[in-house]
């Protein structure tokens, strides 16, 4: 009801366009009778009733398409919150398949269970396709996906019913490869849109005294210290499922940033430095989705760190570097047209004066004019 209400009073009224028509014919007959002066009062109120009604039209239209934009951004935070269940789930039962033997009676049970969670990832199937038909960037990966989730899933099945359980075993863990691949792709997307949502709600409006956007190294600071503390917590279950799926995501979007700042400077011509590191940070991303934080992580992150940091100060010297540079040439590109603007000026001068001699001249000079005009119609 108060979403009606809102819409009756953003949208312009049945009397608000007949007003509008009443003032347009009034300066139409004032225009007819000759009447320019009469005519100019019913224009402007006119003109004033339109921008008010393009102003709620506008308005309405904003608001339509964040009620759009809040639509597909719930239906992706469920879709991801649903693929995180099910990797927990096939992760949980994966675990006691491994722990059975195949004449324990549980076994038979287990099957019952890998089939459960293939029928649940049927119902996120349809609305993880609704979701690629509607979004053009993510749909074909959404889609390649899914069709090896659906592989490993059938064969999962097949294999506990053939009694083949290693290579059951296995097709479990691809499928939460390809559950957790899902996920880590969709929750990127899910946090890029609320970060579009946030800028576009909040253009023109920066708030004094705001932090400016930490740096790509200080963000990787902050993930290593959440890695360190997931490390040293031992904590499991669900909670830990979904808090190494953030930090997955978050460190693919570190990675992903610094690429783009090298491939900037690789097309201005520059050298980027830390070309290995992405390399690195794309091991650690596998090893929080597949949940294996060891020792060798925290060390490759404190050396991620390092020479991220160092390869940020290196590209930062270069950039200022390069506009030092581009401020010099624009500097001589200035001050050079000056000086043959003056040449032009000069040279200008000197050709009046020479057409302003006398014609009465001995043949020798005659001939020396008639040479420096020649040379002059030549360099130009």
């Amino acid at each position: 009801m108060g979403e009606e209400l809102d819409q009756e009073q953003s949208t312009p009224s049945k009397d608000e366009r007949n007003e509008v028509t009443e003032e347009q014919q009034k300066s139409k007959e004032s225009l007819e009778q000759d009447e320019p002066k009469n005519s100019t009062g019913p224009q402007k109120k006119s003109i004033q009733k339109m921008k008010q009604m393009e102003q709620q039209m506008s308005q309405m239209q904003s608001s339509m398409q964040m009620e759009m934009d809040m639509e597909g951004l719930e239906m992706l935070r469920l879709i991801v919150h649903g693929l995180i269940k099910l990797s927990y789930d096939q992760e949980n039962l994966l675990k006691e398949f491994q722990a059975v033997q195949q004449t324990d009676p549980r076994y038979i049970q287990l099957g019952q269970n890998q089939i459960k969670i293939e029928n649940d990832a049927n119902v996120l199937e349809d609305s993880l396709l609704a979701f690629a038909n509607r979004d053009p960037f993510l749909g074909s990966p959404i889609i390649k996906e899914l069709g090896q989730l659906d592989e490993h899933l059938d064969k999962a099945s097949e294999n506990i019913r053939e009694r083949r359980k290693s290579n059951a075993s296995a097709e479990m863990q691809l499928t939460m490869t390809s559950i957790n691949n899902l996920a880590l792709m969709l929750n990127q997307h899910l946090e890029m849109m609320m970060e579009m949502m946030a800028n576009g709600k909040g253009k023109g409006k920066m708030k004094k005294g705001s932090k400016s956007q930490p740096s790509l190294g200080e963000m990787q600071q902050r993930l290593n210290n959440r890695i360190q503390e997931l490390k040293e917590s031992g904590s499991g279950g669900r909670e830990l499922s979904e808090e190494l799926a953030r930090l997955a995501a978050e460190q693919e979007r570190i990675r992903r940033s610094l690429e783009e700042m090298q491939e900037d400077l690789r097309q201005s011509g520059g050298k980027p430095g830390g070309t290995e590191i992405p390399e690195k940070m794309e091991l650690t991303e596998m090893e929080l989705v597949n949940k294996q934080i060891t020792e060798e992580t925290i060390k490759r992150q404190r050396e991620i760190l390092t020479r991220l940091l160092d390869a940020e100060k290196a590209m930062r010297e270069q950039k200022m570097d390069d506009e030092r540079k581009g401020e010099t040439a624009k500097d001589y590109e200035k001050e050079m047209p000056r000086a043959f603007e003056e040449y032009l000026r000069l040279r200008e001068k000197e050709v009046e004066l020479l057409k302003t001699m006398p014609p009465k001249l001995l043949p020798y000079y005659k001939k020396e004019v008639s040479e420096y005009f020649k040379r002059i119609g030549g360099s130009e």
